[in-house]
């Protein structure tokens, strides 16, 4: 997969917190050396290739998807600058399912407008990941206005303890709706967390509670788990 260390696409769950369903899956890496997919990125970075090393990650992963349960979009995670290649536009056009696209917090804000434009020429939708963090905060959503805000999760965890973060994630939140944003909390462990969620009134939620990234051949069992234990429906999926 990579030059020299093999890795492949885990998916976890994105579930609709008013309906409790499962309505999509998030592709992540998983490298066989057990070494952070931040770090190989960090590593690819400072040796002038982290845009080759997520478009092979981004090819494993639409690769994978194909046999994910047909209903549900799928997400991908890049770079502002690996979004600008020709490349990641051939690979994205093999995707037979509602897909988006999810900046990282870190994108410099110059690469924005371009991805906004890139995200909508291919017909999908576009996640600003990590919101709260970094550059990822209101002026970035009110700038590019994705289809869905994901709210860090280290950002969700202190508002669950601290009026100050209790009041800057109402913010994003708000903001998010004043661009008819779809909300994504990230982080969820527990059920008390998922109570948390909804009476912050996200749409979504994702995290180890509502399912944890597993490779694409046990999906089907993981969701059966899942409808099992924590009551989220999984039918058609």
């Amino acid at each position: 997969m990579t030059d020299a260390v093999s890795a492949r696409a885990h998916f976890q769950p994105i579930v609709d917190v008013p309906r409790m369903r499962v309505v999509g899956f998030e592709a992540l890496a998983r490298f066989d050396d057990g070494v952070s997919p931040l770090e190989h990125l960090r590593v690819a970075e400072e040796e002038g290739r982290r845009e080759q090393l997520e478009l092979q990650l981004i090819e494993a992963a639409v690769d994978a998807a194909a046999a994910l349960p047909a209903e549900g979009f799928v997400t991908l995670n890049a770079s502002g600058r690996t979004m600008s290649f020709p490349e990641l536009a051939e690979l994205l056009r093999r995707v037979e399912r509602s897909w988006g696209l999810e900046l990282f917090e870190g994108a410099e804000p110059r690469e924005c407008r371009a991805v906004r434009e890139q995200v909508d020429r291919l017909g999908g939708f576009l996640l600003i990941d990590d919101a709260g963090a970094g550059f990822a905060d209101e002026t970035r959503i009110r700038d590019l206005r994705p289809d869905i805000v994901k709210i860090d999760r280290a950002l969700f965890w202190e508002s669950l303890s601290g009026s100050e973060g209790r009041r800057r994630i109402e913010s994003i939140l708000a903001t998010a709706r004043e661009v008819e944003a779809r909300t994504l909390v990230e982080g969820v462990e527990d059920a008390e967390q998922l109570d948390a969620v909804r009476e912050l009134g996200a749409d979504l939620a994702q995290g180890y509670h509502l399912g944890r990234p597993t490779a694409v051949d046990a999906v089907a069992e993981m969701l059966a788990d899942l409808q099992r234990g924590v009551g989220v429906d999984a039918a058609g999926l």
